[in-house]
């Protein structure tokens, strides 16, 4: 009899391969628990997403967007896939539609930080300096906002998590050296 994964067994997975990503070096290993969590939650958008991150991280960005768009068919409206494919077109220089995909994103998730930084980086590009700054302003406190819910939840269930307090700073240093893939 073959074992199936259990929701918690996806989670699981999906959640190392998050902490594989964001280490130097193991990118392939986080690609490979990526395709796993796909194969266990095929419905999940996240699995494609994440795989698509992996790829533009490479430099790959046709496959990338093909991960992208895959996790938009079973997502339309998911603000992470949404941004991504935005951060794809914005490497083709296509800044108009890449601040089409942040905007959709933005209305979907009013406070995606993501989004407002990497809008803000179109913006920039295209000369709204002014506009750029806005959403540069947005992404900072929609970070700030996130982190202390976050912060909150962990108290409530008795947990601390030292990496809010890193994350907040190093959002905020990495908010004008380009767009986050997230």
């Amino acid at each position: 009899m073959r074992h199936l994964p259990s929701p918690s067994d996806a989670e699981a997975t999906y959640a190392k391969a998050v902490r594989l990503e964001a280490t130097i070096g193991r990118l392939d290993e986080a690609e490979e628990l990526y395709r796993a969590f796909c194969a266990m939650a095929p419905e999940d958008p996240r699995g494609p997403n994440k795989l698509g991150v992996c790829k533009a991280l490479r430099g790959q960005f046709d496959d990338a967007e093909v991960q992208f768009r895959r996790a938009l068919a079973l997502s339309p409206k998911f603000p992470p896939a949404l941004t991504n494919l935005g951060n794809v077109l914005l490497e083709r220089e296509d800044v108009e539609g890449a601040m089409a995909l942040y905007e959709q994103a933005l209305t979907e998730d009013p406070d995606y930080s993501a989004a407002h930084n990497n809008l803000a980086a179109a913006l920039k590009k295209r000369g709204d300096l002014h506009s750029a700054v806005q959403h540069l302003r947005q992404a900072h406190r929609s970070t700030r906002k996130r982190d202390r819910e976050k912060l909150r939840d962990d108290v409530q269930r008795g947990c601390f998590s030292r990496g809010t307090t890193v994350l907040v700073l190093a959002s905020v240093g990495l908010l004008s050296l380009g767009v986050f893939w997230r």
